[in-house]
């Protein structure tokens, strides 16, 4: 990004800003940079997200890494999706941008790259966000400030690395495997999906709704995943239509026990689907991809009760 004449942040086309700002990343590595788009990351769409993937497919073997400048905004749902899109990835996959332009004095741009590109070099597999002191999963992360440096947090899992002097990562990051299988691509979503936040009054009618025009539907419930009875309606609904429900915690820090409370046992019984602990990027960003491959609401139970990439703790 770069301040226009009113000082408003836009978005610009010159990739090669990378290299020139940051000089010696080629005493690091060897680089080539290709500009797949230049968007305000709220912006980004599904559409992107394939082209991604498939980018990263066809230049698989000819690189050792990957890594991916973008904007903060929607940065950890990209991060989610090529963790489903790209299975059997045996290489490391490293998200990274910056809280100020990278022109600017005062930027973290130089640093996140530069520690970007060392992590690069590691005997890394995986998505992964690179961000400030902090290196986490991709598809466990979410951003939690608009201006801090640290933008980004893992709440439910510790991440696999920090920034000191250098990138570390503990032992809880996956190793490159010596007998890999190929690469799969399976890049394709349905965006036709809709998040919902419940709160206290919320009219079913509202939600009955809006069934007719969408594939999915993520709800953020209350506590470990309860649900107002005054919901039961739309949930019978959509069982009827065999649109599956999802469900995740408004707590940051929690996980669907819908089992505990009898709100939960009878949206449970009304074939609401638990989320588990996925953060809202990886809920979103999985339904999309499962939606892309089936709508049997079956198959989609049984693919939200599996972690494909570790996106979700399965007890």
């Amino acid at each position: 990004m770069k301040k226009d004449k009113k000082g408003v942040l836009i978005p610009f086309h010159k990739s090669n800003i990378l290299l020139q700002q940051v000089p010696f990343l080629n005493k690091i590595a060897q680089i080539k940079i290709e500009e797949v788009t230049n968007i305000d990351s709220t912006n980004m769409k599904p559409s992107l997200w394939t082209k991604l993937a498939h980018l990263i497919e066809e230049h698989y073997h000819n690189f050792d890494s990957f890594i991916i400048t973008h904007g903060t905004d929607t940065m950890a749902y990209t991060a989610s999706a090529l963790s489903f899109a790209l299975r059997n990835l045996n290489k490391p996959v490293i998200f990274t941008g910056s809280q100020k332009p990278i022109d600017d004095i005062p930027t973290d741009a130089g640093n996140n790259l530069i520690n970007s590109i060392l992590l690069a070099t590691k005997d890394l597999a995986g998505v992964c966000i690179v961000f400030g002191s902090k290196i986490l999963r991709g598809n466990r992360a979410t951003k939690i400030s608009e201006s801090s440096l640290d933008a980004f947090e893992s709440p439910m899992v510790l991440p696999i690395g920090e920034i000191s002097l250098e990138p570390k990562l503990t032992d809880s990051y996956k190793k490159k495997q010596k007998n890999n299988l190929s690469l799969f691509c399976q890049a394709d979503f349905d965006e036709n999906i809709i998040i919902a936040i419940i709160t206290p009054g919320l009219n079913s009618a509202y939600l009955e709704k809006i069934v007719d025009d969408c594939k999915g539907i993520i709800l953020a419930a209350f506590g470990p995943g309860n649900i107002p009875d005054t919901l039961l309606p739309f949930f019978q609904k959509a069982r009827k239509l065999s649109l599956p429900v999802i469900i995740l915690s408004q707590c940051q820090k929690g996980i669907t026990q819908m089992q505990l409370y009898k709100v939960g046992q009878q949206a449970l019984k009304a074939g609401a689907i638990p989320g588990n602990d996925m953060t809202i990027e990886a809920a979103s960003a999985k339904l999309m991809w499962i939606l892309a491959q089936t709508k049997d609401i079956r198959k989609i139970g049984q693919a939200f009760n599996k972690s494909y990439s570790g996106e979700v703790t399965i007890h």
